[in-house]
């Protein structure tokens, strides 16, 4: 893992960019996936709503700014190891008139777990697969939750593999295409051994009882929408 995490913090200075371009593209796109299990969270706290919210992978702040919306006497705080999506995250909230109910933490989890008190509802949404040791950061959020607090978990079974070229693009030999996300599933099979890892048992193991889980199929069809 040390060796990706270097190449993480070398890259991040200029890859930062487009990578927080990518996050609010998703964002975009998913945003009815967004909507259903932000929903859902207001059905499964409806008695005591979260007045503290903790996203962990903050990225871009997709997840922490809607939930702030959607709970209107929250606070949130964001983690990310990431200064320039914290920064880019601090700019949106501003924007949106956020700003005073969101603090960043720039944290890596696989070192540490910041002092962020006791909160009410966790937010971690395709960041789960990115920890070196998650069944430590289970542990971490359990404890930092108040007693019935709530912990949301995005998973993805897979990330996206969309095609662009046709199988023979004219030079070479065929298949393109198919070399290039065969070596790039190699590379995310060595970096990220958790994608697509059904939480359920770890999550049991941390002692979080399982209160609801959903399937999303994101099936993208033709007329596609600009973002898309």
């Amino acid at each position: 893992m040390g060796s990706h995490h270097h190449h993480h913090h070398a890259t991040a200075e200029h890859d930062g960019s487009g990578m927080a371009e990518l996050l609010d593209l998703d964002a975009e796109v998913l945003h009815a996936h967004l909507t259903e299990v932000t929903d859902r969270i207001a059905e499964l706290t409806a008695d005591s709503p979260p007045r503290t919210i903790l996203d962990l992978g903050s990225g871009t702040g997709t997840g922490v700014l809607t939930l702030l919306r959607r709970f209107g006497d929250a606070e949130g705080i964001a983690l990310d190891q990431d200064e320039h999506m914290l920064h880019r995250l601090a700019d949106r909230a501003r924007a949106l008139g956020l700003g005073h109910r969101v603090r960043t933490v720039q944290a890596d989890l696989d070192t540490t777990w910041p002092s962020v008190g006791t909160v009410d509802l966790v937010w971690a949404s395709a960041s789960m697969h990115h920890m070196a040791d998650p069944a430590r950061v289970l542990a971490d959020v359990r404890a930092a939750l108040r007693p019935g607090g709530l912990l949301a978990v995005l998973e993805m079974d897979s990330l996206p593999m969309p095609r662009f070229l046709p199988d023979d693009v004219g030079v070479g030999r065929p298949g393109l295409e198919a070399r290039c996300h065969a070596l790039m599933a190699e590379m995310r099979a060595d970096h990220m051994p958790l994608l697509g890892s059904d939480w359920g048992a770890p999550l049991a193991d941390a002692g979080f009882a399982v209160e609801a889980g959903r399937n999303f199929a994101i099936d993208l069809r033709p007329p596609l929408p600009a973002a898309t």
